[in-house]
């Protein structure tokens, strides 16, 4: 399973430097079964919403985070 996080981050930031650590703002999302429909449920939900309309000196980073781990061995 997979959690999106849409992540509100500072233009002064590339998008690679923009983590959960120091983003602005953190949003969670819906859950998602795989890495795919994480990333268009990301979309989808800030098309679905206010996000989309921020300030000019923030953009928004959908991020994928695992939430459990595969079945285990034994």
């Amino acid at each position: 399973m997979f959690k999106v996080m849409i992540l509100v981050c500072s233009i002064n930031l590339s998008p690679a430097d923009c983590q959960m650590d120091n983003a602005i703002d953190i949003i969670n999302g819906p859950d998602a079964q795989n890495e795919m429909m994480c990333g268009f449920y990301g979309q989808a939900y800030v098309a679905d919403t206010a996000l989309t309309g921020r300030r000019e000196d923030e953009y928004l980073k959908v991020k994928c985070t695992r939430t459990s781990i595969g079945k285990t061995v034994g």
